[in-house]
């Protein structure tokens, strides 16, 4: 059983010839240590003791973020959640941008932007 971007594939433990491991593997390494980075920034990084970069079957790269506490989560979710806000804000900022996750104007028609 998969799931379309193939998360939930199982793990490679037993490596097949001609499956690209290591260029998936390298790919999930660099987004767990741009993430590590971000959550040491944030103060979260002993939070998320298990991030690690994995592979799974089809040698498509996983970043695992590994058991963390509720609390620890929770704390990761505001940050994207604030973030997301002021992303929206700068963009809502911008003459002539309207950006497509923005509310449409009143009258329900989209807003067309140059």
């Amino acid at each position: 059983m998969t799931d379309r971007r193939g998360v939930i594939r199982r793990r490679a433990e037993d490596l097949l010839p001609g499956v690209a491991y290591v260029r998936g593997w390298s790919h999930a390494h660099s987004s767990a240590g741009a993430l590590a980075d971000r959550l040491k920034a944030l103060g979260l990084d002993a939070d998320f003791p298990g991030l690690k970069a994995d592979v799974n079957v089809d040698g498509d790269g996983l970043v695992c973020l590994g058991a963390v506490r509720p609390e620890a989560a929770q704390l990761l979710a505001q940050a994207l959640m604030t973030a997301l806000a002021l992303d929206i804000a700068d963009q809502a900022a911008r003459p002539g941008i309207r950006p497509a996750h923005l509310p449409t104007s009143p009258d329900k028609t989209p807003r067309r932007t140059a």
